[in-house]
């Protein structure tokens, strides 16, 4: 494929092949601000750099703000390429003073060890918040060495030179084997989906006639207890008579 030629787009049920879609992206912030997106992938957060599928991404740098929420925190991360990213991560609730002796033991703070100025790794999904990208945080965790910090400056390298430097192709007989595959676990899904409905209605049906039935069987029990009682009552009245020789 040339520069010149448009870029392909495959299909979500090809995305289990992409280099990229499952993997923790070594990127750059400014690479993250670069990603875009495109419509039909918006709830899935999922971006791309040239047509390779993004979710998934991890980057290092130094924390130069925090910005503390009542149930997440935003560390805004500098990495040296000419932008800074946001990311956000829940933290544990507050207590609440109200509850008094009754309140729960406060969950601990797991990064209160990071601060402004503490280079950090980040994993995390990457999202759009306010028209921004930010990364919602799966791990974070300090950078304790400069040789460290090297080793993921290399990895992004590489990861552009052999990932990221040319479209992600697929053979049409690849393309058309994924689709198969989708079909028929489409159609699996619609008949287990059939499946339920049906149990789910049979179920309903056999409610609403359980009432009718068990108001049958009391009424049934009702009338054979009554012939019992009136049979008893003639028996014992014709014994009356019999004795009184009418």
């Amino acid at each position: 494929m040339t520069s010149a030629e448009p870029l392909i787009f495959y299909p979500a049920y090809c995305f289990h092949l992409s280099p990229t879609i499952n993997k923790w992206c070594p990127l750059r912030a400014i690479d993250i601000h670069g990603l875009e997106g495109r419509p039909g992938f918006e709830g899935d957060n999922v971006f791309f750099s040239l047509n390779h599928p993004i979710r998934w991404v991890r980057i290092v740098g130094v924390v130069v703000a925090i910005d503390q929420y009542y149930s997440y925190r935003n560390y805004t991360v500098d990495d040296s390429t000419g932008a800074c990213i946001e990311c956000s991560i829940t933290t544990p609730k507050p207590a609440d003073s109200r509850l008094g002796n009754d309140a729960e033991n406060p969950v601990p703070d797991p990064y209160s060890e990071i601060d402004v100025g503490t280079v950090i790794e980040v994993k995390g999904s990457t999202h759009v918040f306010r028209g921004q990208k930010q990364i919602k945080v799966q791990k974070l965790q300090r950078v304790m060495s400069t040789s460290q910090e090297v080793q993921f400056w290399n990895k992004i390298r590489d990861f552009r030179k052999d990932v990221l430097s040319k479209p992600w192709a697929l053979e049409r007989k690849e393309v058309r084997r994924c689709k198969k595959q989708y079909m028929a676990d489409v159609e699996s899904m619609e008949r287990k989906k059939k499946r339920k409905e049906n149990r789910l209605a049979v179920e309903k049906h056999k409610r609403e006639l359980e009432p009718e039935d068990k108001g049958r069987e009391t009424s049934k029990h009702a009338k054979q207890e009554s012939l019992v009682k009136l049979e008893a009552r003639s028996s014992h009245t014709k014994g009356q008579y019999s004795a009184l020789g009418l």
